[in-house]
């Protein structure tokens, strides 16, 4: 590759990952950082609030499963240019709108075109870096990306100040719109890879992927702990801190943002931490399906004896750095599977991550509307057995991620 086509690729892998930030940005922000206000405006209740965030996981999580076979097929490049594209009209349609079915086809889009990134840009890396490098690049690309949920919290909520919420995502989408622009200008200096006829969507690499029971476990562990810390990422943790621990919506938002660069710079911390520890990856999970379980049980006894604390921002950030484990699991199923089918693997992985985010959101807007509330000038607060039913489905979780987590061995 000559010096102006790596300039080029390098180009395009960036453009790539600014908007796997920006779909970071949208996964979290809504309803996250505006239910509230979202609550308000549109009249409606939690399953109906939180279904913002599941129908946006459900689709970003079944489109996984078929992306592996796009990305081999089509390559990196092409698959991202289509996701953008999705991504920055579905951004376009929601602040547009008022009709929260017409949002809900929007988060639809948002959540298909935003799904085309992680492993795009995967593949691409892996083209550019060397095996040696390619933890550490990936971790980087993960670190970039998860900076979109920083933005997600405290700076659109300080940016509410000065503009709508309505004003402040159209302008995001018209960003995202030149951005794809450019991506597509670019993609014309440099000569892709034909299309891969020969790949195709078969059940065989999902069977093999599927038979190992190593993998089974591994992935019953890894969507559990990564969707019961993105879960309060994206969907109930700055209205829990608002609600039980009294925060304003500032503060609570600032501890959220926290919670996302946490979650960015474990990625690399995590995998610096298991390389000095002779990448013994699979104790470094045990111990954090430990620290999971360990965490809720605090947060369960909190919420029992009604002890509003600030503390609860420390647990937030404990289960985020927690969770900040793909920079460990994508090396493992890498390892652990045959070349043609790691990229299902990832995928499946990835499935298995959102779809139950997906269900946790869903869950949790239901158990909250099963209690009674108070209404705080237009604010609807929940109770503390609501929000201890929320949570205690989140400890009996963690237990069944640490019973997986005990069955993973070092003999794949």
């Amino acid at each position: 590759m000559n010096k102006k086509n790596y300039l080029i690729y390098t180009s395009l892998i960036f453009i790539g990952t600014l908007f796997y930030f920006f779909a970071n940005f949208q996964r979290i922000a809504i309803p996250g950082a505006v239910y509230n206000i979202l609550q308000n405006e549109l009249s409606v209740n939690a399953p109906q609030i939180t279904m913002f965030g599941a129908i946006f996981m459900y689709v970003y999580a079944l489109t996984q499963l078929i992306n592996g076979v796009l990305v081999d097929k089509f390559g990196g490049f092409r698959v991202m240019l289509v996701g953008g594209i999705i991504l920055s009209l579905g951004a376009l349609i929601f602040p547009l709108s008022s009709s929260l079915y017409i949002m809900y086809l929007s988060r639809g889009l948002i959540g298909l075109g935003s799904s085309m990134f992680y492993l795009s840009l995967i593949k691409e890396l892996k083209n550019i870096v060397s095996e040696k490098n390619f933890g550490i690049a990936i971790s980087v690309m993960l670190f970039i990306g998860y900076s979109g949920g920083i933005a997600a919290n405290a700076p659109f909520v300080y940016a509410m100040r000065f503009a709508s919420w309505r004003e402040i995502l159209f302008i995001l989408a018209c960003i995202a719109t030149i951005g794809i622009v450019i991506f597509t200008l670019l993609l014309k200096g440099i000569k892709l890879p034909k299309i891969n006829r020969n790949v195709k969507l078969r059940t065989l690499p999902f069977r093999l992927v599927l038979h190992k029971r190593h993998n089974r476990n591994l992935f019953s562990f890894a969507c559990c702990n990564f969707a019961i810390s993105y879960a309060i990422q994206t969907i109930i943790g700055k209205k829990f801190l608002e609600d039980f621990c009294l925060m304003t919506s500032t503060k609570a938002a600032l501890v959220l943002s926290g919670m996302a660069i946490i979650a960015a710079l474990f990625n690399i911390v995590n995998a610096y931490i298991c390389k000095l520890f002779h990448n013994n990856r699979v104790k470094f999970l045990k111990n954090a399906s430990i620290i999971t379980f360990c965490s809720l049980l605090c947060l369960c006894i909190l919420l029992i004896f009604d002890i509003k604390t600030d503390f609860v921002a420390v647990i937030f950030c404990i289960l985020a750095a927690n969770a900040s484990l793909s920079s460990l699991l994508v090396p493992v199923l890498h390892l652990t599977n045959r070349k043609f089918v790691s990229s299902t693997a990832v995928s499946i992985m990835n499935f298995c991550f959102f779809t139950m985010v997906g269900i946790l959101g869903t869950l949790m807007g239901f158990l909250l509307n099963l209690f009674p509330h108070k209404t705080i000038g237009s604010t609807i607060v929940y109770s503390n057995e609501a929000y201890l039913t929320v949570f205690g489905m989140f400890f009996f979780l963690s237990v069944f991620e640490m019973y997986k987590a005990m069955k993973l061995s070092n003999k794949y």
